[in-house]
């Protein structure tokens, strides 16, 4: 963005005559068109922002939507090269803008809603496009810049958008849109926008080198994107259906896009369009595709005006299923896919076909949650939890040396800790949720990614959070020298003897709680990792001090050497999995006194998918790697059940895409094919469970590995490897033998 740059906005007299005023636009639509004359072989680069979401057009053909999610202190803008849906003669830019107004989120009702993950500063819709367009001489010769360019502005005071019980409180949203009134082709180079509004400008987007030089920060301070754009790719249905007066779109997966209709029926014919992950409730066992389960969930419905008409939803849709009662098609129907364009460098494959197909359920998981930032589901909640992000970015390390989305996460709750010293449970947010757990999981994150990627100036930046939540944990220690009340939400799953207590251990409402010890004590240990790292050993000699304390306590007043496990706490008598995957992670135990714990702990009900991850890790270091084979069981089943990605819960599923839930990603990487980093140096220590082969790709920080192992008649493997050019390794063979490896090898043991 450069300094000639003005905001442009809605004039007053455009909201007079649509008798909508500033205490009532939140939620609601303007439409800003920009016309252009071209000469040939033109081209533009443009910089878009807008306050607070825009989706924008050239001739007509969608081209991205924006700005990235930031905060009261970040407005990101997008630099989009614009010259491919350029042409010759008359050019019309449009941008559709959304004012969503905070206050409207928090009292949401169904009458009026807002996108919750969508904070930013600013009290109107507002919009600020910086181009210039150039001819293929090198001469000026248009204009799409705010301020100086001929921009135009229609406020839509016919719809706003809403909520039902599908996204109350939650980020998802629904139109309701009356074509009779609304203007259904005002981006195409045909409308006739002569009795629009022409746009105001208000001010600078960038303030003058004066105010900068005196340290003035514009209330919407723009920076630059930090992510890639988004991928939007045009994509057809699978297969349409027609059930009695009803079509039925069959995307064949479960994706995020944004549909497009072209349609037609007489004036006044009423259109409901419902966005399905799957029909009927998806109780354990019910397959998914099922076309005669119940047809419920988020849905627009639009009204036609006697003429052939497109529409394209504003937000992104999340669907397997698309149900459409009323009105007829002129087109077929289409969608663009879209997405973080998330490289995918790992693979694997086995001659046991569950392998490839549950990697590949797993992977369309995680690419389902990663837009401008990740997300817990695309259909609900769609926004950034740190648990359910810790994991996301662990999973996308497993298939990705594409690590920008990971750092942006760190940075967005980097800027939203609070006085107290913990961070929101969530991230943007238009709400603020402490889940105070979550603030542990954080610090998990903040180590795991300077562990993986080596980035030590990161971590010296955001050390200190990690000091204000551990220190905040040691405040709330009682007589007992345990961690006792944290407040807020002390959140750890939802397995189902924890459902009544909304997912918090029964033992925390009696007195500490074992497991939320042992996730301080961890989180301690990774405190102490990076405080180490980034050259402050004297605090991570206080933090390693401060685990020791707790541990010690744990053992001495929640293990029960009867059972050989850790109790939920000191006053409470439940043993569960949880407790002793922790214990097992901090090294409570010898590998034969974890194996006893865990095995114990199989009679209890197992951790959901969101926290299987620390129940593999304390399997893989109990050496069980024959649990974590029957564990993998709840993913190969959900391929019977017709799942293309991963739900929430394995047995009550509310979202059937919940990126918590692709942890195989991980497995298949850490434990099958065994491929791990330590110390920037190469480990491969394949478990092939039962399996006879594994072939594939694992994409480390230093490169990828290629791998082939082959399971003969007699027990021995054979190993083959390739590690990338300049790196060493070990292979640790399944007999315990290690072998030095540099470059290719082949070996049978």
């Amino acid at each position: 963005m450069k300094e000639r740059t003005q905001w442009i906005r809605i004039p007053r007299e455009e909201l007079a005559r649509k008798q909508i005023f500033h205490g009532d636009l939140g939620e609601r639509f303007a439409y800003f068109r920009c016309e252009q004359t071209l000469p040939k072989d033109a081209h533009l680069t443009a910089c878009v922002t807008a306050v607070s979401r825009y989706r924008l057009w050239v001739n007509g053909k969608p081209v991205l939507s924006g700005p990235c999610k930031g905060d009261l202190n970040r407005q990101y803008y997008e630099t989009v090269e614009l010259t491919p849906y350029l042409r010759t003669g008359k050019n019309v830019f449009a941008v559709q803008v959304l004012f969503n107004d905070p206050d409207i989120a928090r009292d949401q009702t169904d009458t009026r809603a807002a996108i919750y993950g969508v904070v930013g500063a600013g009290n109107c819709h507002a919009l600020a496009v910086d181009g210039e367009i150039i001819s293929a001489d090198g001469k000026t010769v248009g204009s799409v810049t705010t301020g100086l360019a001929p921009w135009k502005v229609w406020l839509d005071n016919t719809f706003y958008l809403k909520s039902t019980q599908y996204s109350v409180y939650l980020g998802a949203v629904e139109e309701s849109v009356d074509f009779r009134v609304s203007p259904d082709d005002w981006k195409t180079v045909g409308y006739d926008d002569f009795s629009w509004q022409n746009a105001l400008p208000y001010g600078p987007v960038i303030l003058s080198p004066l105010f900068q030089s005196v340290g003035l920060i514009p209330r919407v301070h723009v920076i630059p994107r930090e992510i890639p754009l988004l991928e939007e790719k045009e994509c057809s249905f699978a297969s349409v259906i027609k059930r009695g007066k009803e079509i039925i779109l069959d995307a064949g997966v479960h994706v995020n896009g944004y549909p497009r209709f072209n349609m037609e029926g007489d004036t006044g014919t009423e259109i409901t369009i419902t966005y399905l992950e799957r029909f009927g409730d998806g109780t354990d066992g019910q397959r998914i595709d099922d076309l005669n389960g119940s047809v419920s969930g988020r849905a627009d419905h639009i009204i036609l005006n006697g003429k052939p008409l497109c529409y394209e939803p504003f937000w992104v849709r999340t669907f397997r299923y698309i149900v459409i009662s009323g009105g007829q098609f002129t087109q077929s129907p289409v969608y663009r896919k879209t997405g973080y364009p998330l490289p995918v460098q790992s693979g694997i494959s086995s001659s046991v076909p569950w392998v490839e197909k549950v990697w590949g359920m797993c992977v369309r998981t995680l690419q389902n949650c990663m837009l401008e930032t990740y997300m817990d589901c695309p259909y609900y909640e769609q926004l950034q939890f740190i648990m359910d992000t810790r994991l996301q970015m662990l999973f996308n390390y497993a298939v990705s040396n594409d690590t920008q989305l990971a750092k942006k996460a760190l940075l967005d709750f980097h800027c939203g800790i609070r006085p107290e010293g913990l961070l929101p449970g969530k991230t943007p947010a238009a709400y603020c949720q402490v889940i105070s757990t979550f603030s542990l999981h954080y610090v998990f994150a903040l180590w795991e990614y300077v562990e993986h990627t080596g980035d030590t100036a990161l971590g010296r930046l955001y050390r200190p959070d990690i000091d204000r939540i551990l220190d905040y944990y040691d405040g709330k220690r009682d007589e007992t020298g345990l961690v006792g009340s944290i407040g807020f939400w002390p959140f750890i799953d939802w397995q189902d003897d924890w459902k009544e207590t909304g997912g918090v251990s029964p033992a925390y409402f009696e007195g500490p709680s074992a497991i939320i010890n042992l996730m301080y004590a961890y989180a301690l240990e990774c405190g102490a990792k990076l405080y180490e790292a980034t050259g402050r050993p004297g605090t991570a000699e206080e933090y390693r001090q401060r685990r020791e304390d707790i541990l010690s306590k744990v053992k001495e007043l929640c293990f029960d050497p009867d059972q050989g496990m850790v109790r939920e706490g000191p006053a409470c008598r439940q043993f569960t999995r949880h407790a002793q995957a922790w214990a097992v992670i901090n090294g409570m135990f010898t590998e034969a006194e974890s194996r006893r714990a865990l095995q114990a702990s199989l009679s209890c009900p197992p951790c959901s998918f969101s926290t299987s991850y620390e129940w593999f890790r304390a399997l893989e270091r109990a050496g069980m790697e024959e649990q974590m084979r029957r564990d993998l069981d709840a993913w190969i089943r959900l391929l019977s059940r017709g799942s293309t990605t991963c739900p929430e819960e394995p047995h009550h599923p509310r979202s059937e895409c919940h990126a918590w839930s692709a942890l195989p990603l991980y497995e298949f990487m850490r434990t099958l094919a065994g491929v791990r980093l330590e110390n920037r140096k190469i480990i491969i220590q394949p478990h092939l469970l039962n399996l006879p082969d594994l072939s594939g790709t694992a994409i480390t920080p230093l490169g990828p590995v290629q791998y082939h192992y082959q399971r003969y008649a007699n027990g021995t493997i054979r190993y083959e490897l390739t590690l990338p050019e300049q790196a060493e390794g070990c292979l640790i063979a399944l007999d315990g033998t290690q072998t030095h490896v540099k470059g290719q090898l082949s070996i049978t043991k």
